[in-house]
């Protein structure tokens, strides 16, 4: 069981017809073989299951069968006028598939945890997320009010311990710490992110040479952390601006290709391009100065006021992809520094792109635009194993993590 669990401070309660940005559109919606059979059994389904459902793997007992898109919007066959779902309005919730029920809530792999994390791809659930200023309750040291990291303190002087289920309890120990860290307010955010990718480093390392080392690894390290040791250090890595927006913008012009024309993400871009004065024409550097201006008078404030934010960003992000230990992917190794650079890559984006959405809005910059470009976003990247590749390996470095993180 994990030592950090998610709370929420309410129930998630789809809002139906009200969402902003529905969930039956862009998306293979994949059914189970009980489900399926439970169609082709209802004279009702049988002959539009017949029309606008595939078999995919008649081999296979989950992924058994999918919905076809309907062209050109690509919308589940399914979805109303009403934007409700016409199987859940004639037959009820126990003929929707799996999918269709637990979404958004991520449940794969989610055992340990009492409550289970949400993809954000799903409007109501970034709010629920993203605004709950305590979403992760931790024990905080008496002496400064900060993360209690004493458990792994004593880690570094355990003796080492050899058990079958021993790494499963390390990574989980290095997920309760990873989300440690992310709420220790002693670092600003970027200094914690680049602390965390060092020891995303050194763990990955660690496992390839001696796996038993991993709590001494986790003792060590939560010294580091806790005494400031790199502090200094971290204070004095250079700005880079202009590298930086680079990123943001490349990134942001796979975006909209991975959107399939959502229109929340054009605006999202639109807000972005506006607020850093992108001109085609221009190179990066002339950008530059409005990008740092929208940080400093409108992104920075706002995120003083809600500090929480990108942390539950990162926290929630740490529980459903189950960091360090990552989820399969297609773009390299599938390690604790290659799930940390995925994770880098994407807050990173996030970020810039809020950025330059608060330049364009400036004093108007709200909730409501946080919500809608973290949601916008989680739809079009984080389901998708293709969005980020041939990126990862351009940060590898010490240089390449500040590049992305420091403003």
């Amino acid at each position: 069981m994990l030592d950090v669990q998610p709370h929420y401070d309410r129930e998630f309660q789809c809002i139906g017809p009200d969402c902003e940005d529905h969930c039956c559109s862009h998306w293979n919606v994949a059914i189970d073989r009980a489900t399926y059979e439970k169609y082709r059994s209802t004279p009702g389904l049988r002959p539009l299951v017949d029309q606008h459902v595939e078999i995919s793997d008649p081999h296979a007992d989950s992924n058994y069968a999918r919905i076809k898109l309907s062209p050109p919007a690509q919308i589940c066959p399914f979805f109303t006028a009403e934007r409700l779902c016409s199987i859940h309005q004639r037959y009820g919730l126990s003929y929707l598939t799996p999918t269709c029920v637990n979404y958004p809530r991520a449940l794969q792999g989610c055992a340990a945890m009492t409550r289970p994390p949400f993809f954000l791809s799903c409007p109501e659930a970034s709010r629920l997320v993203l605004f709950q200023p305590d979403l992760v309750p931790f024990e905080r040291d008496p002496a400064d009010d900060r993360p209690d990291y004493r458990r792994f303190l004593r880690m570094a002087h355990q003796p080492l311990k050899q058990h079958p289920k021993a790494q499963q309890k390390h990574f989980t120990d290095a997920q309760s710490f990873s989300l440690l860290l992310i709420q220790d307010r002693a670092y600003p955010l970027w200094q914690r992110l680049f602390l965390l990718g060092m020891f995303s480093k050194r763990m990955t390392e660690t496992l390839e040479q001696n796996p038993n080392l991993v709590p001494k690894l986790l003792g060590e390290f939560a010294a580091i952390v806790r005494q400031q040791r790199l502090r200094s250090e971290m204070d004095g890595i250079p700005l880079q601006t202009a590298a930086q927006l680079g990123v943001i913008i490349e990134v942001a012009r796979r975006l909209e290709t991975e959107s399939h024309g959502s229109a929340r993400v054009q605006e999202c871009i639109r807000d972005f391009i506006q607020g850093i004065r992108y001109d085609r024409q221009s190179p990066v550097e002339t950008l530059a100065p409005a990008y740092a201006e929208a940080y400093q008078q409108y992104y920075q404030p706002f995120m003083e006021k809600h500090p929480f934010v990108m942390e539950n960003y990162l926290s929630n992000y740490v529980f459903w992809t189950h960091f360090p230990r990552g989820t399969m992917s297609s773009d390299g190794p599938n390690n604790p520094l290659a799930a940390y650079f995925r994770m880098c890559l994407k807050y990173a984006v996030v970020k810039g792109l809020l950025i330059g959405m608060a330049g364009h809005y400036r004093a108007d910059f709200a909730a409501e635009h946080v919500v809608k470009l973290v949601q916008c976003f989680s739809k079009a990247a984080e389901h998708s194993l293709r969005f980020l590749r041939g990126l990862n390996q351009n940060f590898a470095t010490a240089s390449g993590m500040a590049l992305l993180l420091k403003n």
